[in-house]
């Protein structure tokens, strides 16, 4: 949920889909390297043990680099148009938001500082809190829901701006391109209501 490392791919919504306009068969490419590498994730996670939740964080940490790395080189290989690829990149980071500041690499790229860097995930904790309410909502209301999406959004994207250096905010614009409105659905998705065309 809210970006974060789910079974559901997040280019399996139908409107994304159409929007990168992947073919049937990148679609299914790319939606069996994503659950290859989910699959690897969750037998990470499972594997833990028991560890301080420093380890723990670190660990956590490892596995999220391990599974970004593995989509990121099938991602590659699969969408080889560099407009196209250019495109599911900068909309992959605006739909993970917060999550994508945890990825070393997004952190490397705009030069974080550690207390960015706490500040940032601070705010994810705090939208995946929120996110889990919204969920619950949106079963009921969709549309009151929707509203409180939007309006979380834009709360976000604005505290975003606010931590960034004005040199950051550039290079994040740069990162996830013209702006793309997401539904609170594809958060919300399930997996077997998504299924890669033969």
């Amino acid at each position: 949920m809210s970006g974060s490392i789910t079974q559901t791919p997040w280019f399996s919504n139908q409107e994304v889909r159409q929007r990168l306009n992947l073919s049937n068969d990148q679609f299914n490419r790319l939606n069996t390297n994503y659950q290859n590498a989910w699959t690897q994730y969750q037998k990470g996670v499972a594997g833990l043990g028991n560890l301080t939740p420093q380890e723990r964080t670190q660990r956590m940490q490892d596995l999220q680099r391990q599974f970004y790395n593995s989509l990121s080189t099938t991602t590659n290989e699969t969408l080889t148009d560099p407009q196209l690829r250019s495109r599911y990149n900068q909309l992959y980071y605006q739909y993970r938001g917060y999550g994508a500041f945890d990825d070393p690499t997004v952190q490397k790229d705009l030069g974080l500082t550690a207390e960015q860097q706490q500040k940032l995930a601070q705010y994810h904790q705090d939208w995946q809190n929120s996110m889990a309410d919204l969920e619950r909502t949106y079963a009921t209301d969709p549309q009151g829901a929707t509203r409180r999406f939007e309006e979380m959004r834009t709360r976000d994207q604005n505290q975003i701006q606010n931590v960034l250096t004005p040199q950051q905010r550039e290079r994040w614009q740069q990162m996830t391109g013209e702006p793309y409105t997401f539904q609170p659905s594809i958060y919300f998705q399930r997996q077997n209501s998504q299924t890669p065309k033969k």
